[in-house]
């Protein structure tokens, strides 16, 4: 049986690395070549003819893509007999390998249905979220925040497959292009997404039509308004009160065309 060793100095790779491993035997007589087996595969993805000179034998498999990630062994085969025939080794001990694909997080905010598309009302609050589809344990979000005077960065762990950074009052601070990435440490190894596209948030002055303080000048006005007309109308009903004409104007009043006419009374 031989022993598989793993040359790369660790067992968690990204996409497009190589992973080398090393395939040795005791025996050193009509050796004829090594291969390495993906546990489930029946054929194998690599073979290395074997050399005169001592083992291991690196068996390179290069280019790796997430479907590499699983459990690897190694045999060798032998030449015996006469005529020479090909007899292969058990399988050798396994070595599980991981292969982290961490995609491009998406990214996008909501804030208050007033503020014009791409905008965040000054004073108030927003939020973006991140989120991704391929997560791994202990992984978290970083947003980054490129603006006029520098970069800004923030990080959440990724308790669930998405996050969201809370800005309770927009400031013109964050005013900038916001980039999310994903990133997560396994097998001594840290391991970043590619950043987002950018999202662009401006940051804009409240609608003066709607500020608090013109608000409150409107909603005075018009209650003084109102006590203006209110104080009109009872002093025209208490004015007309007074007027009622007197019982012997009534009877003094004669109808031309239709119309009543108050004669007076010249009073000697």
């Amino acid at each position: 049986m031989p022993t598989l060793t793993l040359l790369s100095p660790h067992t968690v790779f990204s996409p497009g690395e190589a992973v080398r491993f090393g395939c040795s035997v005791l025996l050193g007589h009509h050796l004829s070549d090594f291969h390495l087996y993906k546990h489930g595969v029946s054929t194998p993805l690599v073979t290395q003819r074997a050399e005169q000179g001592p083992t291991p034998v690196e068996l390179t498999l290069t280019d790796i893509e997430t479907f590499h990630q699983g459990s690897y062994s190694c045999r060798y085969r032998i030449k015996s007999g006469f005529p020479p025939q090909l007899l292969s080794s058990p399988p050798s001990n396994s070595i599980n390998i991981t292969v982290v694909e961490l995609l491009t997080p998406q990214h996008w905010f909501n804030t208050s249905t007033e503020a014009p598309a791409g905008s965040v009302i000054k004073g108030h609050n927003f939020n973006i979220t991140c989120s991704t589809h391929q997560q791994y344990p202990g992984g978290s979000f970083q947003l980054r925040l490129i603006r006029s005077n520098g970069t800004v960065r923030q990080t959440l762990p990724a308790l669930s497959p998405s996050v969201t950074f809370t800005f309770p009052d927009a400031q013109s601070s964050n005013e900038g292009y916001y980039y999310c990435l994903y990133r997560v440490q396994m097998g001594g190894r840290t391991f970043i997404s590619r950043e987002s596209q950018p999202l662009p948030i401006a940051i804009r002055d409240p609608d003066p039509v709607l500020s608090p303080m013109v608000i409150s000048w409107i909603v005075s006005s018009l209650t003084f308004l109102v006590t203006v007309v209110v104080i009109i109308i009872v002093a025209k009903v208490l004015c007309n009160k007074e007027k009622k004409p007197t019982e012997l104007e009534r009877e003094t009043r004669t109808c031309v065309d239709n119309t009543y006419v108050a004669l007076s009374i010249n009073k000697l």
